[in-house]
């Protein structure tokens, strides 16, 4: 290596370490014109087009360094990760593997491996890796954060909150971490992070951090039983990001509308899909028992769990060859009519390949998946779909208390009570709609009746999925597979019907939707 390149190499590594990215690209063209094989260079132009979200690009780029310089654990660690991102499992587990099985002594390397395994939800192995990061570098906020995550997924709480308690005392501004510890429970009067979460709330002007703090603040003052505090944060912190994004509920009207068109249409001419009866997926509303009722099925001997999956999804997209920022969206529906949907099927099924295929059936726990349902039986004949049904009330302050993933445009309706009401009722028509045009494959399970009745509900859920009957079903307690969402600590009890009737808390603010409610469902 030329002094000229090292020079180079060092300006461009700072420049992209402070986000200084032309500066960076500037350097490293400068580098390939003097040594085009210089494989560091591509590798960090990857990271360039990583950090502006393009993952397609990144990908090639990381392939290309790869290629140059073989057995490179850093490259295949990143390949691995960007392969996850891009919902590409089989790839990721490849090159996952293949570092792994390299010798690594970076602690970014073993973050970055950590990182891949959790985007595919393989949360067990994860924690190997950030366990490994931590160990060589125990400075660095981010890989305790990480390590955190997945180890509450995986049910070790107190794990989690000790690497979180971590992650905060090294960076108090760590304002993820807060919502994320507040999360774990075990807050009292004599025992809460009130005061320091205020000060962190009237400090920040940002609104995600603001986003997190008073959704942490919320919880907090909720479990003290302060219902009007925790009204007042969420009220505050999700204004202030509705501000941010100008989200109107006309642009889901819009969605909803050009699905219940498409499938209200002559649908006779339906090209054959993929036939397999592996898929059981479970949608609805978030946070209407879907995690619970996923816990049931994979409870089953025959099921696996592959998480909340956004592969269908993508498949969609990138079929209908739409180039609209939204996965699915009026143009995208419209353009549908072109795919192939057998191809569609095979492919979804190809892309589960890391986790499934080791027992007859699996279950794809995406509840906004919902807006798919007849996609997904265009593509897959025989998929089983089970929607949850809740309260009405329960449904939307629940979603309205959700600190979904933020900037995720699929819940930008849960920023404002009304909206959040308004995609209730867009649900539950269209659910309504797929019951009535697919009463062989969807099946509507009410919550209620499911936490009330757990045996005989489930015998019936197992039933429509084509299985036999195991007791094991209902005893999800005993399930020790990873959970990925916000129901982590709750289905790690047996079934109980302890959250029904939680609107109550909040029925002061209500009116409003009382009213919307009582105006648009008929009796």
């Amino acid at each position: 290596m030329s002094t000229q390149i090292k020079i180079l190499h060092q300006q461009a590594q700072k420049a992209l370490n402070q986000s200084l990215y032309q500066q960076a690209h500037q350097n490293l063209m400068l580098i390939l014109q003097q040594d085009k094989y210089f494989s560091d260079a591509y590798f960090l132009l990857a990271m360039i087009a990583s950090a502006h979200h393009n993952l397609t690009k990144a990908i090639e780029l990381i392939k290309q360094a790869d290629a140059l310089a073989p057995n490179n654990a850093e490259y295949l660690s990143q390949l691995a990760k960007h392969y996850a991102l891009a919902n590409n499992h089989v790839q990721a587990v490849h090159f996952a593997e293949i570092a792994a099985n390299l010798p690594i002594k970076s602690s970014l390397t073993f973050d970055t491996l950590g990182v891949a395994y959790s985007q595919m939800g393989l949360h067990n192995k994860a924690v190997i890796f950030f366990e490994k990061a931590v160990a060589i570098n125990n400075k660095n906020p981010n890989y305790f954060f990480n390590l955190g995550a997945s180890l509450k997924f995986t049910g070790d709480f107190e794990g989690a909150k000790k690497a979180y308690k971590q992650t905060i005392s090294m960076a108090p501004n760590y304002y993820k971490a807060h919502a994320a510890l507040t999360s774990l429970g075990g807050i009292s009067i004599d025992s809460n992070h009130i005061s320091q979460l205020e000060q962190l709330f009237s400090k920040t002007q940002q609104a995600d951090d603001k986003l997190y703090i008073g959704h942490a603040l919320a919880r907090e003052y909720e479990t003290l039983k302060d219902f009007d505090k925790a009204f007042y944060y969420l009220d505050i912190a999700k204004k202030l990001k509705l501000q941010q994004f100008k989200y109107s509920i006309d642009e889901d009207k819009s969605l909803f509308k050009s699905i219940e068109n498409h499938f209200k249409s002559d649908n006779s001419s339906l090209k054959k899909g993929f036939e397999t009866e592996e898929p059981i997926f479970v949608v609805g509303m978030p946070r209407t028992g879907t995690t619970l009722v996923e816990r049931i099925i994979s409870q089953h001997s025959e099921v696996t769990s592959a998480g909340e999956l956004q592969h269908f999804g993508l498949l969609l997209k990138k079929m209908a060859k739409t180039s609209s920022n939204r996965v699915i969206d009026a143009e995208t529906v419209a353009a549908s009519k072109n795919i192939n949907f057998e191809a569609l099927g095979k492919s979804y099924i190809e892309s589960t390949r890391a986790i499934t295929g080791k027992t007859a059936k699996f279950v794809d726990k995406m509840p906004l998946n919902v807006l798919y349902v007849g996609f997904i039986l265009q593509a897959l004949p025989k998929a089983k779909i089970v929607c949850l049904d809740r309260n009405p009330l329960d449904t939307i302050v629940s979603n309205f208390r959700q600190l979904f993933a933020i900037n995720q445009s699929y819940y930008s309706y849960s920023y404002d009570l009304e909206s959040t009401t308004e995609f209730y009722l867009l649900f539950k028509k269209l659910a309504t709609l797929w019951l009535t045009t697919f009463p062989d494959n969807f099946y509507f399970l009410n919550y209620e009746k499911l936490v009330n009745d757990p045996l005989n509900e489930a015998q019936k859920l197992i039933e429509f999925c084509d299985l036999p009957w195991q007791e094991q079903c209902v005893n999800i307690d005993q399930n020790s597979s990873p959970v990925a969402t916000a129901s982590a600590l709750q289905v790690r009890s047996p079934i109980n019907n302890g959250s029904v009737g939680n609107w109550k808390k909040y029925d002061a603010y209500l009116d409003g939707v009382k009213e919307m409610l009582t105006s648009r469902i008929p009796t």
